[in-house]
């Protein structure tokens, strides 16, 4: 039998994702999905601020200030990369925005119509931040009444690394796991790279495409995922920590990088920074490029991701 496209799709992390697997083994193949599935549906559970199954996040977001709680251990673990992350990006992201982000509404099973009130912004601000999360011996702590943690904007990626591990653990090393747009690419397509499409944040067509033929992660963040118009503006998702508004800076981001867990978090980051400032940044780290369509319409771009343009026909919001 011949290598052919594998693919099976679930309902994880609040997305579709599909998985592909490209083997001549259907049987495997649809085995280790299924186990990767199970893991990356283990790591929602473990990070999930909604719904009533509980967890350390949780439990963290519910104590007390001074009340030193232990986190999961890969909870702990993310945390700690996500403050590092914080301080690489400048702060321009941040795994504390709990509080901000249920301000704005945008994970709620109803999109929001307007925008909360400046005060409300700034109540919220006070409440927000990775300068009020302190670590306490094997626990953690928060400074400020009401802080939230919220991983929504690295745990994704964290989730995807997981189901990766498990289809190589199966011997799979030509397949990728698309989570809604944020996906890690294993290998080639046969003896061809992957072709990957990227959005036009304003088109009805691809922005381009680009190809990958070696274990690489891919992650577009935009302002056309969760978004709504109001008196002619758009706001959406992407927050900026330090104005606790939607970021104006970018229309979306695309960052390849090493892994997931990285490429989710740095494409938030990057798509507040903005160009001019994260393009420096993005250069003087290995195995990280980025493209940004910027808030005008133009593009940027760094060293290590070429993009092969495709025809757009734009839309009108």
């Amino acid at each position: 039998m011949e290598a052919r496209d594998i693919k099976e799709t679930r309902f994880l992390l609040g997305t579709i994702v599909e998985f592909t697997v490209y083997t001549d083994d259907e049987s495997r193949a649809l085995k280790a999905i299924a186990e990767a599935a199970q893991v990356m549906r283990d790591v929602e559970q473990a990070f999930t601020i909604f719904g009533v199954h509980d967890n350390s996040v949780k439990q963290f977001n519910r104590a007390k200030v001074g009340q030193v709680v232990v986190l999961q251990d890969e909870v702990d673990a993310l945390l700690r990369l996500s403050l590092m992350i914080h301080q690489q990006t400048q702060g321009a992201f941040d795994p504390a925005l709990g509080t901000l982000n249920q301000l704005w509404g945008f994970s709620g099973e109803i999109m929001p119509t307007q925008p909360p009130s400046q005060q409300h912004i700034q109540q919220a601000l006070a409440k927000s931040g990775s300068r009020h999360v302190d670590s306490q011996g094997r626990g953690w702590v928060k400074q400020v009444q009401g802080l939230q943690l919220d991983f929504g904007a690295i745990a994704k990626g964290y989730a995807i690394d997981q189901g990766v591990k498990v289809l190589k653990k199966h011997g799979f090393h030509q397949a990728i796991i698309n989570a809604g747009g944020d996906m890690m690419v294993l290998g080639t397509h046969g003896d061809k790279p992957w072709r990957i499409a990227i959005r036009h944040p304003r088109a009805d067509q691809p922005l381009g495409w680009v190809e990958i033929d070696q274990d690489s992660s891919i992650v577009t963040s935009g302002d056309y995922e969760r978004f709504y118009m109001y008196k002619g503006r758009r706001y959406h998702h992407i927050l900026d920590p330090q104005t606790g508004k939607p970021s104006s800076a970018s229309q979306s981001v695309t960052v390849i990088a090493a892994n997931a867990t990285l490429a989710d978090a740095w494409s938030t980051a990057l798509f507040v920074l903005g160009s001019k400032q994260g393009i420096d940044i993005v250069q003087k780290r290995k195995a990280m490029a980025a493209l940004w369509v910027k808030a005008d319409g133009s593009f940027r771009q760094t060293q290590g991701i070429e993009l092969h343009h495709a025809p757009v026909t734009m839309r009108t919001n």
